[in-house]
């Protein structure tokens, strides 16, 4: 017996050591493979990623644009339902979408024209002048200052230029893939919003072929959790761009700011992005207000918009957010500080809805174990309790075999009695 038991103790160690010995081989034959075809894998990444942009960028804009081509669908298919009502429905939201950014960029370049044409362009040249003149320079010694300065910050001429062709390169390269990436990704949501459905149920089919029916459940759960809670964050994000987008234009137009209601809208817009508000209301005060020289109208904007964003990121912000995804105002600013240690600005702006969805998953675990543990509680009850009946129901009931026993035992008296009177 022991020796069969050794026989089988030295198989079970001899599988455990091959298992052990092909898992090591098959990770270093792994690591030297990536390490030797790093240029393949690098080039797969790269096709990876420009797949990825695209198909993430029509995912958002599927997401934003959503509620509204529904909204329109179902306004068109009120009283008779159409055919081409969701394709009308898409085209009607992105020419509306298109409509905004045309109108704020036109906005925008009005203002810029404005302010260029409101500079005095002899009085900037004289005080470029006065400052040359200051620092006891000689116009024609200028290059040759600046190139020295270069110099002395080990910088050339060829440098710069490389530099500046870089530059211009880098920015060419950058606007041609977020052009590309945009492109594709408009024809990605148009392809989302039609057949999203279609899209969604074959990927849950796969997904419950492979993982099972539990797990599907579990990731449907989990992603309608996301949707309800990301949804309320961007109504209240919207929300609370609106109420401080209204508050701005109408104190910078009460203390005269010029262009106030653009100035207004792109706080307002700025805002969406947590603590990108204030920096934009700066900035734009400044270009607005310099070039007219209305210096105090700007100081009385940098303290008007100062107040607005204090207000906004303690009490307004907090409690929008805190009623659109059910938590409470205090786990809103906890979250959004420690996003934005974490992760910086895209840390804050995720921090919120990822906080919110941990909370909603937390509160259903809680209510899952306290339903366990009160289900637990009652069977427990129950058979406690239907014991003690049992056991009170054979106290009050006679047994057979007992009675038996007594009804034997009092005829043999009787028997035993009636022998003896005889």
């Amino acid at each position: 017996m022991n020796e069969d038991h050794n026989s089988f103790f030295d198989k079970k160690m001899l599988k455990i050591c091959i298992y052990a010995s092909i898992t090591v081989i098959a990770t270093v034959v792994g690591i030297y493979l990536v390490y030797r075809t790093g240029t393949f894998w690098g080039k797969i990444w790269s096709l990876f990623t420009a797949i990825l942009r695209p198909l993430l960028i029509g995912f958002i804009l599927c997401y934003l644009l959503s509620p509204l081509v529904s909204f329109l669908e179902r306004g068109m298919n009120k009283k008779k339902k159409h055919k081409g009502s969701r394709i009308v429905a898409i085209i009607l939201s992105y020419l509306f979408a298109v409509a905004i950014v045309a109108a704020l960029i036109a906005l925008i370049l009005v203002t810029a024209y404005k302010n260029i044409a409101a500079i005095n362009y002899n009085s900037l040249i004289n005080a470029i002048a006065n400052a040359v003149t200051s620092l006891q320079l000689n116009y024609n010694e200028l290059p040759a200052k600046v190139q020295e300065l270069l110099q002395m910050a080990g910088i050339s001429f060829g440098s710069v230029g490389s530099m500046a062709t870089g530059a211009v390169s880098a920015v060419a390269t950058a606007l041609e893939r977020f052009l590309t990436g945009m492109f594709f990704g408009i024809i990605f949501s148009i392809y989302f919003m039609l057949d999203g459905s279609h899209i969604g149920d074959y990927w849950e089919n796969v997904f419950r072929t492979i993982f099972g029916d539990a797990a599907g459940d579990t990731l449907k759960q989990a992603l309608d959790d996301f949707n309800k809670v990301f949804s309320g964050y961007l109504r209240g994000q919207l929300t609370d761009a609106s109420i401080v987008l209204v508050i701005s234009c109408i104190l910078l137009t009460l203390i005269g700011v010029p262009n106030a209601i653009l100035v207004g809208v792109l706080i307002g817009l700025g805002n969406l992005i947590p603590y990108v508000g204030p920096i934009v209301g700066y900035v734009v005060l400044a270009i607005v207000c310099l070039p007219g020289g209305a210096y105090t109208k700007m100081i009385i904007g940098f303290v008007c918009v100062a107040v607005i964003m204090f207000i906004d990121a303690n009490i307004i912000n907090p409690r929008l957010l805190s009623d659109n995804v059910e938590v409470h105002p205090l786990l809103v600013v906890a979250a959004l500080i420690g996003g934005g240690a974490l992760g910086g600005l895209l840390g804050m702006i995720i921090a919120v809805p990822v906080a919110a969805f941990l909370k909603v998953q937390l509160d259903r675990y809680v209510s899952k174990k306290a339903a366990k543990v009160k289900e637990t509680v009652k069977q427990t009850s129950n058979t406690t309790e239907a014991d003690e009946s049992k056991a009170r129901n054979e106290q009050a009931e006679p047994d057979p075999k007992q009675e038996q026993a007594k009804a034997h035992a009092g005829k043999g008296t009787r028997k035993k009695k009636a022998a003896a009177g005889k």
